[in-house]
This record gives structure tokens, sequence and C-alpha cells, in this order.
């Protein structure tokens, strides 16, 4: 008999829309029981993630330091995992997307609470994976989608499922409302061994998968491990000699390091079981300069990532997002990772559950030549102290979004930063006083910044905002104040337009008053602007956005959903400007695909 059960936590992500304090659009808003009458369009009950479209991509922060490219098989950009009450033999997934529907792209399942030695599999198994060719698998709506994806009965029970998206084709924020979990319900017994559970053959149905898995998972770590189990190459091995060698191993060595160069750590570690000169040639450390392991979380474990960190002397890149889910990663795994790679400059851990205290001890001790940091969406519940950065005094680009840091933490971390130019701190859960930071980051200058994302700091005063442009508005080209809503009482246009003359982005997300005034002082002291988001604006109207855009000619990007004088038609005449420019406007997809219907008498949840 199907059991059926919605998700009782959101156990990690990879970003949310709303703030952790908030139940405004934060993942969590999938868990619990649904009503059958579903919400279509914009919902503040749903879930929603940060980013879509590739946007962010042409942003100047992006730019300065942009992320490691990821494999063709890995096209996914955000992820989460939920976790369920019971663990189930699972069939299916039901998938309720009432915004933007289509951007499921993969689901996957593993058994979170089990007990190891008991032999149970805890690492990730794909139970759905997207088709293209499939029809089933599309979406023409906007408005809303109960997607069913149904998959063979998993062998082993699972009560942790993850759901991997992408985004880079999607026109507006995507929405999720529900995620249910089908299948059969399994209950454990204690008093046996878990394969003796059912007499239908589970038992050695689960026997089979156990070592079907650990063949697959052997393979998998020879690519992603970068061969753990050392190639034994003194036995006999069948090469051509060197007078009838023709092929690429003729060639200098330099010149096969050269072409290695270009392969991915993936390709190298496969490489090395070519032959003994690509085992050999494969061990260079200049090989290793940038690596992304983002793609390989699934298959890591502590063994892999110490093996890989002992070829990584010259590594200057390094990407560990998404790694450490299900616990397959500790901390004292990375702390030893980090140790072996003092030259490093750039370092990604995004959503990282085994980020804590200790790993920021680790970089302020043996990577103090950091450039970049990026410790965003840890939100794990460890209290991160974030002090230890002080001393990575060369540090340019510093995300912390979505973490749990203090203001006296992040107050004392400021003051000792005099070389920050891109400083991300968007959703803060822990930052109380948030008026003094802003003015820490006024009066001590801690860096020459061009860009600052302050993403839902809905406390900051209008003052001090002010305050804060005037002393770092020259240098600034990208600022996002984004659902600052103590700040969008007033209109800030004018003190940017005065203060930042060399602004490209500029996010003012829900600033309420934002008025015709203020884009007339806009399209005059911020000519250089590319993208713009004046997403929920009541009062801005048809003729002064056309004079915006006429005097900002490297305009590409304009969000004026739910701004209240404006009507369809007057996006279509704003369109008609210039092609170059991307208008995004909820009402004229929703219309364009039929959103209302009469015979529908669900309602409607607008900003």
């Amino acid at each position: 008999m199907a059991y059926e059960q919605y998700p009782v936590a959101v156990r990690s992500f990879s970003s949310e829309y709303g703030p952790p304090y908030s139940s405004n659009q934060v993942l969590r808003n999938v868990c619990g029981q649904k009503s059958d009458a579903s919400h279509y369009g914009d919902n503040q009950y749903a879930a929603a993630f940060r980013r879509y479209g590739d946007f962010h991509l042409h942003r100047p922060s992006y730019i300065a330091f942009p992320c490691l490219l990821s494999p063709k098989w890995f096209p996914y950009t955000d992820f989460m995992e939920c976790s369920f009450s019971q663990p189930v033999l699972a069939v299916s997934v039901q998938i309720s997307e009432n915004f933007f529907p289509g951007s499921v792209r993969r689901i996957l399942a593993a058994r979170h609470g089990c007990i190891e030695d008991k032999g149970v599999a805890k690492h990730w198994q794909v139970l759905w994976q997207y088709n293209e060719s499939a029809e089933n698998s599309k979406c023409c709506s906007f408005a809303y989608h109960f997607h069913v994806i149904t998959f063979p009965k998993t062998l082993i029970p699972v009560d942790t499922i993850r759901i991997e998206f992408d985004f880079t084709e999607s026109i507006y924020y995507y929405q999720l409302e529900a995620v249910k979990l089908i299948g059969e319900k399994y209950i454990e017994r204690l008093d046996c061994d878990p394969m003796e559970h059912n007499s239908d053959g589970f038992g050695n149905r689960f026997e089979q998968y156990k070592i079907s898995n650990e063949i697959t998972s052997k393979n998998l770590m020879k690519h992603t491990r970068d061969d753990i189990i050392d190639i034994d190459y003194s036995s006999p091995i069948v090469s051509v000699s060197s007078d009838e060698s023709q092929g690429i191993d003729s060639l200098p060595s330099e010149i096969l390091i050269k072409i290695l160069g270009f392969l991915d750590i993936d390709d190298l570690s496969r490489a090395t079981r070519i032959n003994k000169l690509f085992y050999n040639l494969s061990k260079d450390p200049g090989l290793y300069t940038c690596i992304n392991l983002r793609p390989f979380y699934r298959f890591l474990v502590d063994e892999s990532i110490i093996h890989i960190s002992k070829k990584c002397a010259a590594l200057q890149k390094l990407d560990l997002s998404w790694l450490g889910s299900n616990n397959q990663i500790s901390t004292p795994a990375l702390c030893t990772f980090l140790r072996n790679v003092p030259n490093i400059t750039e370092l990604r851990v995004s959503s990282c559950q085994m980020l804590a205290s200790s790993v920021l001890e680790t970089l302020a001790i043996y990577c103090s030549n950091l450039k970049l940091l990026d410790i965003s969406y840890c939100s794990n519940g460890l209290h991160l102290c974030v002090s230890w950065l002080t001393n990575l005094k060369r540090l340019k680009y510093l995300d912390m979004a979505h973490t749990l840091i203090t203001t006296s933490e992040l107050l004392c971390l400021l003051d000792k930063m005099k070389n920050l130019e891109w400083l991300l701190l968007g959703s803060p859960s822990l930052i109380a006083d948030q008026d003094a930071v802003i003015s820490s980051i006024t009066d001590n200058s801690c860096g020459p910044l061009k860009g600052i994302e302050l993403w839902y700091w809905d406390k900051i005063s209008f003052s001090f905002i002010s305050q804060f442009l005037y002393c770092h508005g020259r240098t600034l080209v990208q600022l996002d104040l984004g659902w600052c809503l103590n700040i969008g009482v007033n209109d800030i246009l004018p003190n940017v337009a005065s203060a930042c003359p060399n602004l490209v982005v500029l996010l003012l997300t829900a600033h309420h008053e934002t008025t015709d005034a203020g884009l007339v002082d806009l399209s005059k002291g911020c000519l250089l602007l590319e993208q713009l988001d004046l997403l929920g604006s009541r009062n801005i109207t048809l003729s002064f956005l056309q004079t915006l855009i006429m005097a900002c000619e490297n305009l590409s990007f304009l969000d004026v959903s739910y701004c209240a004088k404006l009507s369809i038609e007057d996006v279509a005449n704003l369109q008609t400007l210039s092609s170059n420019i991307s208008i995004k406007h909820v009402q004229t997809y929703l219309h364009e695909s039929n959103f209302f219907r009469d015979s529908d008498d669900r309602s409607f949840v607008g900003f």
C-alpha cells in the first residue's frame, strides 16, 4: 500500500529568496501537510530560490571573480534536500510548482537516519533525471504545474530526497509549493540483520544492490578521488616501443602537460590509467591549479579529498561547494585538505554542511594568500566565528550571505579588512544592529568597495545608507538594496544618482516609494547602468522610464514587475525602444500564457 508524506525539514540548500528568520518565500515552506487548493502565481508562502537566468553572470562581481566551469554533464545551478519522518521504498515524487515551473532536472535519494554499521547505504542514488526528449518532463504554462515523477522502486529505504534544478533558462523567479514522497512503508526490525526484513526476497535484492553500488562507487571514485588506490606499474605493461611510437606519447613532456592542462580533474584521473607515461605526467602540480569538485559531491569522502590535496601544492582556485552532503565529508578532513594548499587564492565552500569555525581558523593560519572566500548558505545551524578571518589581509571578495554571524564578530572583521572590494552580506539572521555595521564600513573604510549586497537588511536606516553612499559611492559599480524595507519608505534614487556615477548594477527590489523624480536623477547621474531592478515600485510611470532607457544606452536588464502604474501595453512600448533590453514584467508573462482562467477559482497571491 502506497504511503504518502510531506517533508518535515529542509536539511540543506544552495540558495533562498527570503531571509532565514522569515516565512516569506523560504524553502522550509514546503514542509508540513498541504491543502488541496494550491495558489497560482507568486505566493509568499511558497519556496523560492535567489536567482534565475544568467544575468548574475554579467555583473561586475562575477566578471572580477568568475566561478570555475562545471562539465556539461553537470548543468545544475541549485538544489534542496528534504527529510521525511518515515523511511520508504520510494516509487514516486510529486512536486507542485506554482510559479514559472519546469526547472527540475534531477532527483536523488539517500537514507540519512540510518545506522551505518548495519550496511544501509548513505550515498546518493539517482532516482530520476531530466530527459529533454520526454514530453512529460516539459511544461508550457507559466502558472502552475503538478509534476508527478515516477521511477523504479528503490531497493533500500530512503528518508531524504535531493531535488536539483537548472535555472539558467528560467525567465523569472521559480517557486514550488509542495513536495510529496510516495512509497511502500518500511519498518525496521532491530532484532535482525537489515537484509532479512522481507520474505519476498528484499534481503537478496538489498545484497545485490550493495554489491552493485560498491562496484559503481569504486569506478566513480577512481575518477573523482583521482586514483586513491595507486596503480601498480611494477607489473609488465603493454606499450608501444619507442622506435615504433608515432602517436601522442611521442611528443615532448612539456607539450603533453600543456595538453593535459585543458582537462578537468575527472578527465585527469582517467588519463592516469592510459599508460605509465600519462600516469607520471598527471602528477605534475601545474595541472592542479584550478579544481572544481562541486560536480562530484556524490562520491567524495574524507579519504578522497585528502588524497587529492596531496597533489595540490600549486593549487590557486578551489570550489568545494555542495560538499559534505549526508555527512560524507567531515570537518577534520576539510581542515586537513586546507593545510595542504597554502598557496590558494580563491576558495568557494558555499552550502557545505561540514563548515565550522575550526575551518575558518585553519584558513586563517594556513591560507593567508586568499583573495576570495565564499561561505554563503552554510546554514547548518552552526554559529561561525568569522573573527578568525581577520588574518586574511589580502581578501578582496567575501560572500557571507545567509550565514550565522553576530554583529560584534562582523564589526571586528570589517575593522581589519582594508582591501575588500566585494562584500556580499545578504539575508542576515543574527545581525541585530545593522546600522552599526553600515557605520563601521563607512567610518573604517574597509577597502575601495566596488560592490556590496545588503539583500533583506530590513533594519538599516535611510540616513546610514545615505552616509555610506556619500563615502563609497565613487568606487561602487554594484549595489543591492533589495528588500531593505526601512529604506524603502523614502526614495533613495536621488542619493544614488548623486553619489554613484559609475554604477553598473542597481537592485532596489520592493522599494515602494521610488518616484519619477528619482528616475530623472538616475538618468542624469548613472549613465553606465546595465541592470536595474525596480520590482514593486508603486509610483513610476511610462514616460520617465522611457527617459531612463534612452539615457542609459548600456541598459540590458530591467525588472518592473508589480509596478502598479505600468500596464502590459506600457511594457510593450518600453520594449520597442531597444531590442537589447530584457524587460521583466510578470503580468505580461501571465497574460501571454492565459494565466487567469474563467473556470479556475483559486486565488492569485501577488506582490
